[in-house]
């Protein structure tokens, strides 16, 4: 009686088999909490607590749109440049703005909080993010070193972690993730005090040595954005990444 090999590949899908994640989706599972899966012919972020958040929604969205509901993708459809501060004229230039706040939440656990010196000022910050926190102190400590006119923006911060709420909306603050600095407020620009409010009118008085030392080491400044903070910096590694560039948003690929 001729006998044949049981082959166990043939009861998983081929395409299953041989897919691999997006790959700014594979790129995020390297700074985030989160596993790639594929679940049907959908890519998707396994996260501990058995949730899936979505890669791909499939929906082409205005920017309001994805900060109100956002898929993993949202958040890497607009390309952070750093380098040279430049004007920001682009109502949808707001690159950063965009979070899906579980994938932060899994990631960025409130317990993992911990005190860092910064400056000699005690601020608060998520264990996750303190090498990036350590690796600025010691650029912003040259580039003052360099130039004493920077020691006034470096006396002063106006926050790290809390827990809140962006002002003027009901989502989450990257503040309550312990992945934030303010610096001296009295020092910075925000849209939401510019006088009159209408129409919003680019402005900054941050040093680019400054900017230059937190982008570095991994941290956004809210300085690139259209609807500008320009006293805040926040640790977003991925979108340094290259991996992680923005792709042509649309429906998830077949795999």
């Amino acid at each position: 009686m001729r006998s044949w090999p049981i082959v166990l590949a043939l009861c998983v899908p081929a395409h299953a088999a041989l897919a691999e994640p997006p790959l700014g989706l594979a790129c995020l599972a390297r700074h985030y909490a989160v596993e790639p899966r594929l679940v049907g012919e959908h890519w998707v972020a396994h996260l501990a607590n058995g949730t899936d958040l979505p890669w791909d929604d499939g929906r082409l969205k205005t920017l309001d749109e994805a900060l109100d509901a956002p898929d993993l993708e949202d958040m890497l459809a607009r390309a952070y440049v750093a380098g040279a501060i430049a004007r920001v004229t682009d109502p949808d230039r707001d690159p950063g703005r965009v979070r899906v706040d579980p994938l932060f939440a899994a990631t960025y656990d409130r317990a993992a909080v911990s005190p860092i010196s910064f400056f000699g000022h005690r601020l608060r910050v998520h264990r996750r993010s303190q090498p990036a926190f350590a690796k600025a102190e010691a650029a912003l400590r040259a580039a003052q070193a360099n130039d004493p006119s920077l020691r006034p923006w470096l006396a002063k911060f106006s926050g790290s972690f809390v827990e809140r709420n962006i002002a003027g909306t009901d989502r989450k603050s990257s503040h309550s993730y312990g992945v934030s600095i303010d610096l001296d407020a009295a020092r910075t620009h925000y849209w939401r005090w510019q006088r009159p409010p209408q129409p919003i009118v680019w402005r900054n008085t941050v040093p680019q040595a400054i900017v230059d030392a937190f982008e570095d080491a991994g941290f956004i400044w809210g300085g690139r954005w259209y609807h500008y903070d320009t006293m805040h910096f926040e640790y977003r590694p991925e979108l340094f990444d290259p991996a992680c560039a923005p792709t042509r948003k649309g429906p998830s690929p077949a795999p």
